[in-house]
This record gives C-alpha cells, sequence and structure tokens, in this order.
C-alpha cells in the first residue's frame, strides 16, 4: 500500500530526526553560547576549521558509505553484507588514519592551505583526530539505517550530541578553555559514540575482501570529486569571506570604532585582519540559523537512502517517489517561509542578564538567512533525485551535477563575495544549489522517469516566494501573529495544490 510505505517513511524519518532534530537543536542553542563568549573575529578559527572538516570528510570517507548501502543491499545473504561490512570500514580506517597523521605532521602546511592562523594549529591536530573517529563510525550508522534500526541509530547519535554539550560548557566554562573547549568537547563526545558502536562493528564485520573491495571503491570513488564539488558549493563561501579587504570589511559593514570599539582594539594588537575575522565569524554564526531547514534535509536523506531502495521493485515505485517529492516539496517551502519569518524574533528573545538569545554583535548577517534557506530547498529536491541515480547503478552523474554546481559557486565565489561580501556569499551557494538539482534531474529523467507534477509543485515554489516578497515590502505583516497566519494559510493551500492532505495518500494506496 501506498499510503503505508509513505507512513513509514515519515516515521523512520522522525525517528532519525529525534536525533538530527535534537542533535542539530542543540548545536543550534551552542552558538548562542559562543556568541555571548566570544566575539566574532574569536569565532573565526572554529568556523574555518568545520568549514575545512567538510573538505576533509570527503576523502576520509571516499565513498564508502554510499558504496556500502549499495552493495550490501545487492547482497541479501548474511555472510556477503559482513564481507561488505569488514572490507569498507577496513578502507575507511586505513585512509583516515593516514590523514590524520599526515595533520599531525605537518599542521603547518596544512594551516596555509585552509588560511588557519598559525596561532590555532593545535585546534587543527585536534580536528584530524575527530575526522577521524567520526568517519570510523559512518559505516556502523550507515548498517543501522538499512537494517532499519532508527531508535538505536538515534541513541547513539544523541548520546554524543549530549556528551559534547556537556563537555563545551565544562571547557568553555568551567576549564575556561575558550575555542579549544569547543574542539576538545567534540573529540570526546565522538570517541564515546565510536565506542557505543562497537556491538555493531564486531557483530556485523566480517572478513574483507580484496575483490569486493575493488567494486567498492569503482563505486564510492566517484562520490570523492562530486563531495568536493558539493563541499564548494556549501563552504567555500567562508574562504573566499576570509579574503576580503579588511578596510572593505569597514565600509560594507560600517565597523566604525565608535560602534565596534573592542573589534578596533584588537585591530590595534593583532592587526586589520581581524576586520575581515569579525565578518568570517558574522557569516559562520548567522548562517547556524539556516540549520533549523537543513535538519529536516539531512534526517530526510538518513530515512529516504534505504527506502527508496527497499521499494524500488514495487509496481508503482515511479507514482510512490512522485508523491513523496509533493510532500517533500510542501515542507520545506513551509520551512523557508517560517523560519524567514520568525529569524528576527528569535535572535532578540530576551535572556537574564539584559542579553538576547543570539548576541547582537551577529545579528548584521540577517538578511543572509532566506537566501541560504532557498538553498536547501534545493538541496532536498537534489537527495530525492538522487533515487534514480542509485537505482539505476549512474553515480558517475553526482559527478557531473556537483561539478555543475562547484562550478557556478566558485565562479559566484570569486567575482562578488571580497567585494559584495555575506549575501554574494549565500547567493552562491543557493544558485550552486539549483544547478546542481537541475542537472542531476536532466540527467537522470530519460532512465528514471518519476512523475514530479512539475506545474503544481512550480506554482507552489512562486506562491511562496511570492508571500515572502510581500512580507519583505509590507513591514505591517512583520508581527508574530501575522507572520504565523501566513505560514498556515500557505500550509493548508499548498497541501491542497500538490494533492498530499491525509485524505489524498489514503487514496493513493
Amino acid at each position: 500500500m501506498a499510503g503505508s510505505r509513505i507512513g513509514r517513511l515519515a516515521s523512520e524519518t522522525a525517528v532519525y530526526g529525534i536525533s538530527s532534530v535534537v542533535g542539530r537543536l542543540i548545536n543550534f542553542l551552542l552558538f548562542p553560547l559562543y556568541s555571548q563568549v566570544f566575539p566574532p573575529d574569536v569565532y573565526q578559527p572554529v568556523a574555518i576549521l568545520y568549514a575545512a572538516f567538510i573538505f576533509f570528510n570527503i576523502l576520509y570517507q571516499h565513498g564508502m558509505e554510499s558504496a556500502y548501502l549499495k552493495f550490501a543491499t545487492d547482497r541479501k545473504e548474511s555472510d556477503g553484507r559482513s564481507r561488505a561490512f569488514g572490507t569498507a570500514v577496513l578502507s575507511v580506517s586505513l585512509v583516515g588514519l593516514a590523514i590524520s597523521t599526515l595533520i599531525w605532521l605537518l599542521p603547518g602546511p596544512v594551516s596555509s592551505l585552509i588560511q588557519l592562523d598559525t596561532r590555532y594549529t593545535d585546534l587543527l591536530i585536534l580536528g584530524g583526530w575527530i575526522l577521524l573517529l567520526d568517519a570510523l563510525a559512518i559505516v556502523p550508522y550507515a548498517d543501522l539505517r538499512l537494517r532499519s534500526k532508527p531508535w538505536t541509530f538515534a541513541s547513539i547519535r544523541l548520546a554524543n550530541v549530549g556528551g559534547n554539550v556537556g563537555l563545551n560548557i565544562w571547557f568553555i566554562f568551567g576549564m575556561e578553555w575558550g575555542v579549544r573547549g569547543v574542539l576538545m568537547a567534540n573529540l570526546i563526545a565522538s570517541a564515546v559514540a565510536l565506542v557505543l558502536l562497537l556491538p555493531t562493528l564486531t557483530a556485523r564485520s566480517g572478513r574483507p575482501d580484496g575483490s569486493l573491495w575493488t567494486e567498492l571503491l569503482r563505486f564510492g570513488l566517484p562520490f570523492v570529486p562530486g563531495g568536493i564539488g558539493y563541499a564548494v558549493t556549501e563552504r567555500i563561501n567562508l574562504f573566499f569571506l576570509d579574503v576580503m579587504e579588511p578596510l572593505r570589511a569597514v565600509s560594507l559593514y560600517d565597523l566604525t570604532p565608535e560602534a565596534y570599539p573592542e573589534l578596533h582594539a584588537r585591530a590595534l594588537e593583532y592587526g586589520d585582519q581581524v576586520f575581515t575575522e569579525h565578518v568570517v565569524g558574522v557569516y559562520g554564526g548567522i548562517i547556524k540559523l539556516a540549520v533549523l531547514m537543513a535538519l529536516f534535509v539531512q534526517m530526510f536523506r538518513y530515512a529516504w537512502q534505504p527506502f527508496f531502495l527497499q521499494h524500488q521493485s514495487d509496481d508503482d515505485a515511479l507514482a510512490l517517489y512522485g508523491r513523496v517529492f509533493r510532500l517533500l516539496s510542501l515542507v520545506l517551502l513551509t520551512a523557508f517561509l517560517g523560519i524567514s519569518f520568525f529569524a528576527d524574533e528569535l535572535v532578540a528573545l530576551p535572556l537574564p542578564g539584559n542579553r538576547t538569545l543570539i548576541a547582537a554583535s551577529y545579528w548584521m548577517g540577517l538578511s543572509i538567512i532566506p537566501i541560504a534557506l532557498l538553498g536547501y530547498v534545493f538541496q532536498g529536491w537534489y537527495y530525492h533525485f538522487s533515487a534514480g541515480a542509485y537505482i539505476k547503478g549512474l553515480s558517475k552523474y553526482f559527478l557531473h551535477a556537483t561539478l555543475a554546481g562547484s562550478t557556478v559557486a566558485l565562479i559566484l565565489n570569486a567575482t562578488l563575495v571580497p567585494v559584495q561580501g555575506m549575501w554574494a556569499a549565500a547567493m552562491a551557494t543557493s544558485a550552486a544549489y539549483a544547478v546542481m538539482a537541475g542537472t542531476l534531474f536532466l540527467l537522470i529523467r530519460p532512465h528514471f522517469p518519476v512523475p514530479y507534477a512539475w506545474p503544481r509543485v512550480s506554482l507552489c515554489l512562486l506562491l511562496a516566494l511570492g508571500l515572502y516578497a510581500a512580507w519583505t515590502a509590507v513591514p505591517a505583516l512583520q508581527a508574530w501573529y501575522l507572520e504565523t497566519v501566513l505560514v498556515t494559510a500557505f500550509l493548508l493551500l499548498g497541501a491542497r495544490l500538490l494533492d498530499v492532505s491525509p485524505a489524498s495518500m489514503k487514496d493513493a494506496s
């Protein structure tokens, strides 16, 4: 029954979301803590490091998560799955250990490569070991998803997040380690998660197979340049912001001595580069508001991959995937409006001590949030389109799509960001995601003709953009109760327009 299958996808998305939503939300709530303790220019090395982590993660994982999901699904017998598991884990272990050792031995050159000040090379070394521990966990996590163990998956992820939060508070306030406490907390929390995954590692791991490893690499390696292209799309903007001329940052954001006396005092000590670091820190921090939408896209991906693989042989698979796309579009566009409308109110929530949820020094970046959110709509579509590439074994199309997107991101970042700053950085990322989604759709369409109901979806997208334009143009609409009415009205109208009401889902079955 289509309705029950979509219901299962929704329920597993919700369970995976327990870890993703709560985890991302708690990590988002860490940023208000950071914003009270770290001025934007002090937060900058954390933003740069975690941007670099996205690039490094691609190399550490080298496509083994996707390759394991594909080959374990194809091999129904337990021995075949265990050999695929053991081979993938060994591959990740050897590659990850080699890269982390290289970072440990050559922190100076690697710091220069990612534009990290040499004052923070110890943070880079900690980051290398965090990346290794996280990489070792990817195949066990993928196995839990494949075996439909969302509660185990969620429990371990939540333990990781809870430990990370507690250690952050202890190291920053109790030990007064500053930004170094952020990395140390992450390292210990990642180690705890890996320990909790040991039962899966020991029970599921079979003897590594050299010939199978070659097959895994053949499927997985195309994800490496594609993944790097994705990383370019997602976070290369921070590095282009980091090369903005300090005086340009001062004029663009009116960083006057009267408004920012402490920033100018640090400039006297460390040099004018702190003005650029301030902008990077603001962008790297305030973009976390968009995580409220990114977390849904991520939890959908966790549930979507095993879902479409398990139902690829169903008689109505294409129609089923089309209904999922309409429902996904409605949720993403509703989130786009809701978060865009309420971002200003959220950051200004009052806290004791005459503070706000997000320190006012970060508010100058709020205008980028709607642009970034729109990018996550296209990212969600991209993940949905990926079903055809997985099922038909056309992983090379991921490379084509991500290279197209990353080319757009590089061009826009290089030409606009150093001059126009944060809005251009967010716009470049969103434009790149749109190109990625569009390219993957066009390449997959001849091989996998899912009925996407584009006229309905396009009309719903235009409706969302029109409501946002009206909200921007009419300040009287920018009251929380009217914003609530607008979001609710869009949700109800969009559900009718896209035919994704509970009744229509039931009828579709």
